[in-house]
């Protein structure tokens, strides 16, 4: 029997996050799929009291939203490689960074993905904008990453798990396309990290090879 069962929405980054999490730490799980087109999500209601995924059942324990989730597996399963730290000052710098991820790094990928679904088609401008937003976000992150695996060193924490999900947006290859998937296709035409960003992209493919 798996340790835990994860309600599931795949494409979403925040459900990315907990999946590299739980992978990285070797816990085993369980996935109920939810449906992205499913605007009720009863099944997610019934078990969480609210609709958003992700949404982790370990034991007697249900909990929802990535951040918490993330804070619960450290906690939870301490024979496991931690994502956080024993001491004040490197906890308030992991924290720091990660608010920077889901911010700055998230706010890109969030409007490309609202331009998904506008009425008319997308705004090419606010995509060009999302993509200088997230090419300058990541300024930090390639210089970083000049002499470390990692963002915060040699290894995977929380602030790479934030982080890297929705930079993965931003590179999404070509041959990942396809008329029947819109919105992966939507992220190609529109949305791109630009030049300059090597090291970012291959921090990236580290961090994303978790997400099996």
């Amino acid at each position: 029997m798996a340790d835990v069962t994860m309600w599931n929405l795949g494409p979403s980054p925040n459900n990315m996050k907990v999946r590299i999490a739980l992978n990285y730490k070797g816990i085993s799980f369980d996935t109920v799929e939810v449906d992205v087109m499913d605007e009720e999500r009863a099944g997610v209601v019934e078990v969480s009291g609210q609709p958003l995924t992700p949404v982790i059942k370990h034991g007697d324990t249900v909990l929802y939203d990535s951040r918490a989730i993330l804070r619960y597996l450290d906690n939870n399963f301490r024979d496991t490689p931690s994502l956080f730290a024993t001491d004040r000052p490197t906890m308030m710098a992991l924290e720091r960074e990660e608010d920077y991820g889901r911010n700055k790094i998230a706010e890109p990928v969030g409007m490309v993905f609202q331009q998904a679904f506008a009425e008319g088609g997308p705004d090419v401008s606010v995509c060009q904008q999302a993509s200088e937003m997230i090419h300058e976000a990541t300024a930090p992150y390639e210089e970083r990453l000049q002499n470390h695996d990692f963002l915060m060193g040699d290894h995977l924490t929380v602030v790479d798990v934030t982080a890297a999900p929705f930079v993965s947006y931003s590179m999404v290859p070509p041959e990942a396309g396809g008329t029947d998937n819109p919105i992966v296709q939507h992220f190609i035409d529109n949305f791109s990290l630009g030049e300059g960003r090597d090291k970012t992209r291959e921090w990236v493919g580290r961090v994303m090879a978790y997400d099996r």
